[in-house]
C-alpha cells in the first residue's frame, strides 16, 4: 500500500464516494418511498372494506353485529350519509380514526361543531371559525378539508357527529347507519380450504350488501411491494457499479504485484498466506473508506438532504438521519466490496509461479503479431498507432474500462429517456381516458333511472356539453348464435351529433342518415359482423320493439381506452315506449363527457354527486393533470437523483481507473522518452488512449441504450410517440465524459 500510494488513494476514494453517496441516496429514496407509501395509505384509508346496502337503506342491529363479529374483522366503524340538506352532501360519523381516514379530517367533532370541505367553503364563503347554518341550527366550523381531485367526495360536503345529523333530519333513532367501514386482518383476503374471502362471504350471505374493497384485492400490497423493489433495485445498481470500479482498481494491484506474489510462493508461501496479505490490505482500505463515508454522511446529510428536498420537493416532511440504517449500509458496502475483491484474488491466484514468470518475460520475445496495427499507422499517425498498441497489450483491463463507460452511458441514456417515456405514457393515458374532453363523469348505480330523467340530465348539462356526449344504459338484445357475445347489449345516446372520439372512423355521408337510423359500433364488433361504414345493421331487442335496421355511421377503434363502453350505440329515440321506465334494467350506467366552461361544469358535477353520492365518479382533466404532474415530478426527481449518484460514483471510479492505467505504464513512457520522443508526443499518446476509452465506451453505450429504449418503447408504450434516438441526451453524456477526462490532465502531465 505504501509503495502504491496512487492506487491506494484511488481505491480509498472510490469506496469513500460509493459509501457516502449510497447512504445519502438511500436516505433520500427512503423518504420518497415513505412518502409514496403514505400517499397510498392515505388514499386507501385505515380501513379495507366499505359496506353499504344496494337500496341505500340502513343496517339493522343484526346486520351490524354480523359485520362487526366476523373473525377476519379487526375493527369496525359506522356512519350515515345523505344528500337531503341544503344541496350539500352530509355525513354523520362515529368520530374515530377510521372515519377520519375516509374523509381526511383531523379535528375531533363535538355536538356544536362541523367540518366542511373546500368546495363548500368556496361556495358559501366560509372558513374556520365561522358559523354555518344547517336546518335552522348554527354549527361552528372547526376544519376545512382540502378537496382532493382523486377523492370520492369532490362535491360540497359537511361532516358532523352522527346523532346531530339524525336530529336535523328528524329521525327518532339517532344511531342508525347506512355505511360500515371494516378494518380487516390479512386473512380476510386469502382463500383457504374452500373458505372464501371476506368480501365474497359478505356478498353471499347478504345479497343486498354492496362491498367496496379499498385494497382492490391484493393490489394495494402489490403497489407497495413494487415501489420498494424499485427503490431497492436502484440502490443495488449504484452499489454494483461502484463495485466494478473498485474491483478494477484492485486488479491493478494484482497486475502490479503479480511477480511479488510469485516470489512469495516460490520461497514457500502458500496461497492462503498470499490471500491473507491482500485480504488484509483490502479490509484496511475498504474499512477506512466506509468509515470515512459514513461519518461524512452523518455530518452533512441532515442539512444537505433537507436543503435538497426543499428544492426538489421529492417527498413531504424532512429527511432524518437513521443511525441504524447508516451502519447497515456501511457494513453492506464493506462486505460487498471485500467479497468482490476476494473473488478477484482467488481467480488471480489460480496459476503456478513458473507461469507468472513466463508471462512477465514474454515481452522480451518478438511478437508474431507485432505488425497487427501497422496498417492503421498510415491512417491514425504514429501517436495513434502507439496508443492503440499500448491498449492492446492490456486488452482485458482496457476492455473493462470501456465496458464500464458503456454501462454508464447506457444506464444514463435509458434513465433519461425512461423519464420521457413515463411522462408521455401518463399524459397520453390521462388525455385518452377523458377522450380529449374537459370533464368526465360516470354513474354506476343500482337505482333505476328512467329515460325521461336521463334526458333532463342531458338538458341540465347542455350548457357545458360542447363537443361532448352522453351514454346511457346497458340494454339487452335478443342474441342469435351467429352474433357471438359481443352483441349482448347496447347503449343509447343523442346521436344528433356523433360522439367525437379520439380514435374513430366516421362515415363521410353520415349527415344524410336520420339520427334514429344511425348506429355506432366498436371495431371488433363491426369486424365480427363483417360491417363497414355505410352498411345496414339489424338489431333485435324488446327495448327496440323487435327487429330494427340501422346504418353504421361510426366505428370506434380498439385503441380507445375502455373501448368496450362503445360496444353498440343507437339513438335514445329508438327505445320502445311500451312501459319502459328503466326499472327493469339490472343496473344503470350513465356516462358524461363535457367540453365547456370548466368551473360551471365543476359546479354541475358537484350537484349531481350530492344526488348520487359515491355512485357518481367524475374528474376534470386539469385536476387530473395537476395530480399526475406532481406524481411524475416525484418519480422524475427520484430518477434524476439515482442517475446523478450513479454518474458521481462512476465518475470518481472512472477517473481512478484511468489514472491508475496511465501510471502503470510509466515504464513504456520512459522508454519512449529514452528513444527521443518529445514530452508532447508522450502526452498525445496518453490522451489518445484516454479518448479512445471514452469514445469507444460512449458509442457502445449509446447503441446499447438505444436498443434497450427501443425494446421498452415497443413493449410498454401505448402512445403514438415515435421511437427516435434522443441525441441531446447522448450529447449530454458525451460532454460529461469529456469534462471528466479533462480532470486527468495532471496525471497525463506527470507521465510526460
Amino acid at each position: 500500500m505504501k509503495n502504491s500510494k496512487m492506487l491506494t488513494f484511488s481505491a480509498f476514494l472510490s469506496i469513500f464516494v460509493a459509501c457516502f453517496l449510497s447512504i445519502s441516496m438511500f436516505q433520500l429514496l427512503s423518504g420518497a418511498e415513505a412518502s409514496i407509501e403514505a400517499g397510498l395509505a392515505a388514499k386507501k384509508g385505515k380501513f379495507d372494506l366499505q359496506v353499504t346496502k344496494c337500496d341505500g337503506g340502513t343496517f339493522n342491529n343484526g346486520e351490524i353485529r354480523f359485520l362487526e363479529q366476523e373473525k377476519d374483522v379487526k375493527t369496525a366503524s359506522r356512519g350515515y350519509r345523505t344528500g337531503e340538506l341544503l344541496d350539500i352532501y352530509m355525513a354523520g360519523v362515529a368520530d374515530d380514526a377510521i372515519n377520519k381516514s375516509l374523509y381526511k379530517y383531523t379535528k375531533n367533532i363535538k355536538e356544536d361543531s362541523i367540518i366542511i370541505n373546500e368546495s363548500l367553503g368556496r361556495r358559501e364563503n366560509k372558513t374556520v371559525g365561522d358559523i354555518f347554518q344547517v336546518g335552522g341550527r348554527g354549527f361552528q366550523i372547526i376544519e376545512v378539508i382540502k378537496t382532493d381531485s382523486m377523492s370520492d367526495y369532490k362535491m360540497p360536503m359537511a361532516i358532523m357527529e352522527l346523532s346531530q345529523l339524525h336530529q336535523l333530519l328528524g329521525h327518532k333513532d339517532t344511531t342508525q347507519v347506512n355505511y360500515m367501514l371494516l378494518q380487516c386482518y390479512d386473512s380476510a383476503y386469502t382463500e383457504h380450504n374452500g373458505r372464501l374471502t371476506l368480501s365474497m362471504r359478505i356478498g353471499l350471505q347478504n345479497p343486498d350488501f354492496q362491498v367496496s374493497d379499498q385494497r382492490e384485492g391484493d393490489g394495494y400490497n402489490t403497489m407497495l411491494k413494487n415501489a420498494r423493489i424499485l427503490f431497492k433495485g436502484l440502490f443495488v445498481v449504484v452499489i454494483i457499479t461502484s463495485g466494478l470500479f473498485v474491483v478494477n482498481i484492485f486488479m491493478e494491484y494484482m497486475r502490479k504485484y503479480r511477480k511479488d506474489m510469485a516470489v512469495i510462493r516460490t520461497v514457500g508461501g502458500s496461497q492462503e498466506q498470499v490471500q491473507a496479505i491482500f485480504g488484509s490490505m483490502s479490509a484496511i482500505i475498504s474499512a477506512a473508506g466506509c468509515l470515512a463515508g459514513a461519518m461524512s454522511s452523518a455530518l452533512v446529510s441532515g442539512a444537505a438532504l433537507n436543503w435538497f428536498n426543499n428544492k426538489t420537493q421529492l417527498f413531504d416532511g424532512s429527511a432524518s438521519l437513521n443511525w441504524k440504517v447508516l451502519w447497515q449500509i456501511t457494513a453492506a458496502v464493506f462486505v460487498l466490496f471485500n467479497f468482490f475483491i476476494y473473488i478477484v484474488f482467488r481467480y488471480g491466484q489460480r496459476v503456478l509461479p513458473v507461469q507468472v514468470f513466463q508471462e512477465t518475460s514474454s515481452g522480451l520475445k518478438k511478437s508474431k503479431k507485432a505488425s497487427r496495427f501497422l496498417a492503421l499507422r498510415k491512417v491514425i499517425g504514429t501517436e495513434g498507432y502507439l496508443g492503440m498498441k499500448l491498449m492492446a497489450l492490456k486488452f482485458q483491463q482496457n476492455f473493462i474500462i470501456i465496458l464500464i463507460i458503456a454501462i454508464i452511458t447506457a444506464l444514463s441514456y435509458t434513465g433519461q429517456v425512461s423519464i420521457k417515456l413515463l411522462e408521455a405514457n401518463d399524459n397520453w393515458f390521462n388525455y385518452n381516458s377523458m377522450e380529449g374532453k374537459m370533464a368526465k363523469g360516470e354513474i354506476s348505480s343500482t337505482k333505476p333511472m328512467s329515460l325521461s330523467y336521463v334526458q333532463k340530465l342531458y338538458k341540465r348539462f347542455q350548457p357545458v356539453m360542447g363537443s361532448g356526449y352522453m351514454l346511457y344504459g346497458d340494454f339487452r338484445m335478443v342474441q342469435g348464435k351467429e352474433d357471438g357475445k359481443s352483441l349482448d347489449y347496447f347503449k343509447v345516446s343523442d346521436l344528433e351529433t356523433l360522439p367525437q372520439l379520439l380514435h374513430a372512423e366516421v362515415w363521410e355521408h353520415y349527415e344524410k342518415v336520420p339520427k334514429t337510423k344511425r348506429i355506432v359500433m366498436e371495431e371488433s364488433v363491426a369486424a365480427g359482423k363483417g360491417c363497414k361504414p355505410g352498411d345496414t345493421v339489424t338489431l333485435e331487442s324488446d327495448y327496440l320493439g323487435g327487429r330494427k335496421d340501422f346504418i353504421l355511421v361510426e366505428i370506434v377503434k380498439t385503441g380507445t381506452v375502455w373501448n368496450e363502453l362503445y360496444n353498440v350505440i343507437v339513438d335514445w329515440d329508438n327505445l320502445c315506449g311500451n312501459g319502459f321506465t328503466g326499472e327493469d334494467l339490472d343496473g344503470t350506467y350513465l356516462g358524461l363527457w363535457l367540453n365547456g366552461d370548466k368551473e360551471l361544469a365543476r359546479e354541475k358535477l358537484q350537484q349531481l354527486q350530492v344526488e348520487f353520492g359515491k355512485d357518481f365518479d367524475w374528474n376534470i382533466y386539469d385536476d387530473i393533470m395537476e395530480q399526475s404532474g406532481l406524481m411524475v415530478s416525484q418519480w422524475t426527481t427520484a430518477m434524476y437523483i439515482v442517475l446523478g449518484m450513479l454518474l458521481a460514483v462512476s465518475g470518481a471510479g472512472l477517473l481512478n481507473s484511468a489514472r491508475g492505467m496511465l501510471y502503470t505504464r510509466r515504464k513504456e513512457y520512459q522508454v519512449f522518452r529514452m528513444l527521443g520522443a518529445p514530452d508532447k508526443r508522450v502526452r498525445r499518446i496518453c490522451w489518445i488512449q484516454v479518448w479512445s476509452y471514452m469514445v469507444s465506451g460512449a458509442v457502445l453505450g449509446a447503441v446499447l441504450g438505444i436498443i434497450i429504449v427501443a425494446y421498452l418503447w415497443k413493449s410498454n408504450v401505448v402512445t403514438n410517440t415515435p421511437v427516435i434516438a434522443s441525441w441531446e441526451y447522448i450529447a449530454g453524456i458525451a460532454i460529461y465524459l469529456s469534462g471528466l477526462s479533462l480532470m486527468l490532465y495532471p496525471a497525463v502531465k506527470k507521465t510526460g
